[in-house]
């Protein structure tokens, strides 16, 4: 039987996560907005794509903790540094697995990566909806910015679970008497 060390534990362990990262890097921030974040009457719950770029930087900082281990061999200092990047790694998990932006019937909440005051509007506080159309051979996608009455605005990227429910949103939209511009942008 072999002897196997610590090291080659963490050289699995860097292995398998690096391996897996893309997969942990872009299904974690649906599964936690859609299970922390989920309401019965929610039309989308929508991902901010800096909370993505969170996600990215904490699965690097979990992958390098345990390749820093099998590289640099089980030191002082490097276990240090392993803790120090794991510590990393879960604050920006929590920092980004809080934002979102979700629309349900009655009102829209939003929140921004890294902030612990949550932004509640009813649709009677909407002023207006901008929602900017690109073509269909942009590279970059169309996106709605929702204006509020405070003064307040936000914007969300048109992606898949926007456009499956455009047609509701619109709907409660022009529903509520709710200005709806469209801007159509050239490339």
């Amino acid at each position: 039987m072999r002897n196997y060390g610590p090291r080659h534990v963490f050289m699995a362990l860097a292995i398998c996560l690096l391996l897996f990262s893309p997969i942990i890097w872009l299904i974690t921030p649906i599964i936690v907005t859609e299970t922390a974040y989920y309401v019965r009457n929610g039309l989308f719950t929508y991902v901010y794509p800096a909370s993505y770029q969170i996600y990215g930087v904490a699965v690097a900082a979990l992958v390098a903790a345990p390749l820093l281990l099998w590289l640099a061999n089980v030191k002082k200092w490097t276990v240090v540094t392993a803790v120090l990047l794991l510590a990393a790694s879960g604050y920006c998990f929590y920092g980004a697995a809080l934002g979102y932006f979700q629309v349900t019937e009655e009102e829209i909440v939003y929140r921004s990566p890294f902030q612990t005051e949550l932004q509640t509007y009813e649709w009677t506080d909407v002023e207006e909806v901008i929602y900017h159309t690109r073509p269909p051979e942009a590279e970059d996608p169309s996106w709605y910015t929702f204006r509020f009455t405070d003064g307040q605005s936000t914007e969300i990227n048109e992606t898949r679970l926007v456009t499956q429910a455009q047609g509701k949103l619109n709907s409660m939209i022009r529903g509520q008497r709710i200005p709806l511009t469209y801007d159509e942008l050239e490339n």
